[in-house]
């Protein structure tokens, strides 16, 4: 019987290497329960949360959101907090928490603030929409008329321009931005020294002087606060008109001056120094007669010369020359242009500074206009609304003017104007503004900017089962407006009049709007950014909402037969709703709803088979012929899970109440890579390839942000801990058998989470590279809760080995061996183009994703046996090895690219050692000889640590725990020469551990030593690798 033994071990190195840092325990494999949810009591209105900045007076704290972990017997429960732009997707600070639990509310805007739990990484989300019903803060800006910025020294509220002489605009920086009921006054403390328009904000500074303009706000309190602005204005040479210099030389440029047609008088304001009684004389301006107005208002040299025409100038008339000088002194001259224009009218309000194209009235306002002139003329204006149900004149005083929005639309605003000359009319016209009354759509949100779409991003598809035909459909959203103030925090938007919707991309979708309804029409596949803006968001600071999605030609499946039914017809999914594969065939307590044969069948009915793609040879050495697993789901086309779960735990969870496998169940357990047996009965056996939850098989797949469950979370609780032994029928979660990408999903709660070996239907006995290689690429995913591997990858093909090489190498373009195998170098052979162009098969990238709760190893990276028993075992042991021959061999290798932050969140608890999987064992009295196979893997780590002062730090201590990681193992009985790429890696370093388990041999316990005599001669002197955090490592338990 030893012998029996033996042959176990040499087909077994893998149980034993395993053994060294696998963690579960024989009786019961337990693990803290895992948070599977988490949830925002309280959300609002619609999800969203709206404040006015000046009104926060009582603030909102975070135990009011409700937020929890769930479930309630989670392990950890606790959250962290990020807040983001809700249409952007970006960092954003206008939200913050403090210490005491209260929101500080830092600026306008949208936040979503989304919770995550610290386990598991799930998610829920509530928005804050933050505005204002009026200023709370602003600062005053300068510019010339050319809209160059004029710095402002500031110094409290009180500010200083320091300007040359000219034309200047006057302006504010409101806080926030978006506040509409803007009312501003501009004010001169002297207006013959420095004019401002005062709703305009237009400043002429014609003279050398100092004075200050008063800058009136009422905020958002009713108060007005003033800020002053201390103009310093200075000539840039001793003489000008109309604040532009004019120059002694004829030849220089000279300035132009702007006079208005159809009138006989003008003035122009002329700073002289050195004028003598006031002794100026004009000349150039035919027909003209000059008076000297001295300014004494604004300083001892300055003056207005008011011009009289003999007759109007009726058409525009440029580049007159014309001279200024003092007295009889030719050394005085100076010179200027003189032009006739038309006047140029501008009509003004806060929202409407440019004063040229139709003015905005926003509803429920009473706003102040102004109507001013270029060249500036001395007019006398009246105002008239054409129809007064849209706006109406609540008050009116020549250039200015109060209109009341009534209701939404649109009007004329006519202003009728004249210029009286000596009591005469010498000229008069009409002005005409179109005048828009609208609603302030200054805080507009998609609605589904609110909800948390699982990991991913939402997703939309153009079609809808009815029966068994798919149908086209839109897809129909609901645009929000904040009203501060209002009944209503948010208002649906139903007129889309002044609202303005752009695609990103028109052939992927596009955006109509039907009956006050807004439809995404979707056309193709691919990521699309919807837009909507306020026609006259710039004219008000408001941003525009947006929401980015997938767009997918495709169909919504929300049921089982939905799902079988878009698989079969290679549609595109888009998931609605959670869905449970097959029939609930159990009671609520726990009793089956039909008899036993009718069970098996309909589990039959709910799976499909395929032929294994694993190392059958045991099998058909037996005669058995090809072994086939089998699946429940196939996916033979993308799918958008927004989130949402696919579930097979009706399917593959067939146990009773004590555990116990039900003779009916379809998933009763992988097939056996060998088995031995005495007697007829199996006494142990190594597991190959396992039952299958879900499948790819096709290229070109993609699983974007779907959560795959071999079984309820709930089905693995044991009281207050989650016993993964209860995985070991339920299967793989997910197999992948070609090219595919995993993109933001969770695939959880199997034997093993993912297995990735190769293609299947592969016949030839030379592998074709190019042509079996498959390349996977797992993005932003967590895997979690597993029996034995989270991740588990190989390949199907191999070296075939004998009796006088087990396991072959591989060579290189010389035909001399790789000898990297089972060593860290053997990773520098990623950099090796002949080695991965002739030998990889299978080349996965795992990136930016979380990997935790595994019963062995996290990572798995399996090679093939090769013990000298696979290859002529059957020819001892008097057929208790039957079928062991030929079944030595060296596996093609794979390669794992590890990329970005990838977290093995995989600390185990020491006193749970087992890899029973691995090696199941059905041991009775008569057996009992057996029990040798049964390790105690806490003395065996303990003992390594002992003898090999490298593996000092496996074991970490925490408190009065000691832990070590699951990490990654590089295993099996052969050469192994798979690689791990670990060059974009970039989260905590994790250490490389060689391990030969010759070194039990040295032990002083009779078992162990045992052992470590002769599993050398079983696994040969290969040492097996394992990637792993350690005692050194700045990652620690939680």
């Amino acid at each position: 019987m030893k012998k029996i033994v033996t042959a176990l071990m040499i087909v077994l190195p893998l149980v034993f290497l395993i053994a060294f840092f696998a963690v579960t325990n024989v009786a019961s494999v337990s693990a803290d329960i895992s948070a599977s949810s988490i949830r925002i009591g309280n959300k609002g209105d619609n999800g969203i949360f709206s404040f006015d900045l000046a009104n926060y007076e009582h603030p909102m704290y975070e135990s009011d959101l409700a937020v929890e972990v769930l479930p309630y017997k989670a392990k950890n429960r606790a959250y962290s907090l990020t807040v983001t732009d809700a249409h952007t997707g970006e960092a954003s600070d206008i939200v913050s928490l403090n210490s005491d639990g209260s929101f500080s509310l830092n600026d306008v805007g949208i936040a979503k603030l989304t919770y995550t739990s610290k386990d598991g990484g799930y998610s829920d989300s509530v928005v804050f929409n933050i505005g204002s019903s009026g200023i709370l803060e602003y600062t005053p800006t300068l510019s010339d008329v050319h809209g160059n910025v004029v710095s402002l020294d500031r110094n409290g509220d009180d500010y200083t321009a320091a300007v040359n002489t000219g034309t200047f605009i006057l302006g504010g920086d409101y806080y926030p931005q978006t506040a509409t009921n803007v009312q501003v006054k501009y004010e001169s403390e002297n207006a013959s020294a420095l004019t401002v328009n005062e709703v305009s904000g237009r400043v002429y500074a014609y003279f050398d002087t100092d004075t200050t303009v008063k800058m009136h706000v009422v905020n958002a309190f009713g108060q007005t606060v003033t800020k002053r602005i201390a103009f310093k204005v200075r000539k840039d040479g001793d003489v000008s008109v109309n604040g532009e210099i004019a120059p002694a030389n004829s030849t220089a440029n000279m300035p132009t001056i702007i006079a208005p047609l159809n009138t006989k008088q003008f003035t122009l304001y002329v700073d002289y120094a050195g004028v003598t009684d006031g002794n100026i004389q004009v000349s150039g301006i035919p027909g003209a007669t000059y008076s000297v107005r001295k300014l004494d208002d604004v300083n001892d040299h300055s003056y207005a010369i008011d011009v009289t025409l003999a007759n109007p100038v009726t058409s525009a008339t440029s580049n007159i020359r014309c001279s200024i000088k003092t007295g009889d002194d030719t050394a005085s001259v100076r010179h200027f242009r003189l032009s006739f224009a038309d006047i140029d009218f501008s009509v003004n309000s806060f929202g409407n500074s440019d004063g040229k194209d139709g003015l905005v009235l926003l509803d429920g306002e009473n706003t102040k206009f102004t109507v001013s002139v270029e060249p500036y003329a001395a007019l006398q204006y009246k105002w008239f609304i054409e129809n007064e149900n849209v706006a109406r004149i609540s008050a009116q005083n020549n250039e200015y003017c109060y209109i009341q929005a009534v209701g939404d639309g649109s009007t004329t605003l006519r202003i009728e104007w004249e210029r009286v000359e000596n009591g005469s009319v010498t000229a008069s016209g009409t002005i005409q503004r179109e005048l828009v009354t609208t609603k302030a759509y200054t805080s507009l949100m998609f609605n589904e900017s609110v909800t948390k779409y699982g990991l991913g991003s939402l997703a939309i598809a153009n079609q809808y089962y009815e029966g068994n035909t798919s149908v086209k459909t839109d897809y129909i959203t609901t645009l929000f407006n904040t009203v501060i103030g209002g009944d209503k925090a948010q208002a649906e938007v139903t007129d889309f009049e002044n609202i303005i919707f752009k695609s990103s991309n028109e052939s992927v979708a596009s955006i109509e709007t039907i009956d006050g309804k807004v439809h995404f029409v979707i056309k193709d596949t691919g990521d699309v950014t919807i837009s909507a803006s306020w026609k006259y968001g710039e004219r008000f600071n408001a941003s525009p909402a947006s929401i980015t999605f997938k767009a997918v030609n495709g169909v919504y499946v929300s049921s089982y037969d939905e799902l079988t039914l878009a698989g079969s017809q290679n549609k595109q999914i888009v998931l609605e709703k959670d869905i449970y594969l097959g029939e609930n065939l159990f009671d609520e307590n726990g009793k089956a709803k039909y008899d036993e044969t009718t069970m098996g069948e309909k589990l039959m009915s709910y799976t499909k088979e395929i032929y294994s793609t694993a190392d059958c040879r045991y099998y058909e050495n037996k005669g058995k012929g090809k072994q086939t697993v089998r699946y429940c789901y196939e996916f033979t086309n993308n799918i958008y899970g927004n989130g949402y779960m696919l579930n097979t735990e009706y399917i593959t969870n067939v146990i009773d109440s004590t555990g116990v496998l039900h003779d009916y169940a379809v998933f009763k357990g992988p097939l056996d890579f060998v088995a031995a047996y005495m007697n007829g009965t199996k006494i142990a056996s190594v597991k190959g390839q396992d039952n299958i939850s879900f499948l790819v098989r096709k290229d070109g797949i993609t699983l974007d942000n779907v959560v795959l469950a071999g079984c309820d979370d709930e089905s693995l609780y044991d009281g207050d801990t989650m016993e993964l032994n209860l995985l070991n029928y339920i299967g793989t979660t997910l197999e992948i058998m070609s090219d595919a990408t995993i993109k933001n999903c969770r695939v959880k709660n199997g034997r093993t989470c993912v297995r990735i070996f190769g293609r299947d239907n592969v016949t030839s006995e030379t592998p074709n590279i190019a042509q079996e290689k498959i390349n996977v690429t797992i993005d932003g995913c967590r895997l979690q809760t597993a029996r034995e591997f989270i991740l588990k990858i190989g390949t199907n093909r191999f070296l075939q080995g004998n009796s006088s090489n087990l396991s072959p190498a591989f060579k290189d373009s010389t035909g001399a061996d790789y000898k990297q195998n089972n060593k860290p170098e053997c990773d520098d052979l990623a950099n090796d183009n002949f080695f991965m162009s002739n030998y990889v098969l299978t080349d996965v990238v795992l990136k930016d994703s979380v990997l935790t709760k595994s019963g062995l190893f996290t990572v798995g990276l399996e090679s093939h046996f090769a013990g000298s028993f696979l290859d002529s075992g059957e020819t001892t042991m008097s057929g208790s090895l039957a079928g062991w021959n030929g079944l030595a061999a060296t596996s093609y290798p794979a390669i794992l690219h590890l990329v970005g932050d990838v977290v093995l969140e995989d600390w185990k608890d020491l006193e749970q050692v087992d890899s029973s999987t691995l090696i199941e064992t059905s041991l009775n009295s008569d057996t009992q000889r057996f029990a040798f196979l049964s390790l105690n893997i806490k003395e065996m780590l303990l003992e390594v640590r002992r003898q090999k002062s490298e593996c000092q730090n496996i074991i970490k201590t925490v408190g009065d725990k000691n832990y070590v990681h699951g990490g990654i193992a590089f295993y099996g009985g052969g050469k192994n020469y798979h690689i791990l790429d670990m060059s974009q890696y970039t989260y905590e370093a994790m250490r490389q551990y060689n391990v030969n388990i010759g070194v039990l041999a040295k032990s002083t316990d009779e078992k162990l030593k045992t052992q470590g005599e002769m599993l050398p001669y079983a696994a040969g002197t290969e040492d097996f690798r394992f990637v792993m955090f350690d005692a050194t490592s700045n990652y620690s338990p939680k």
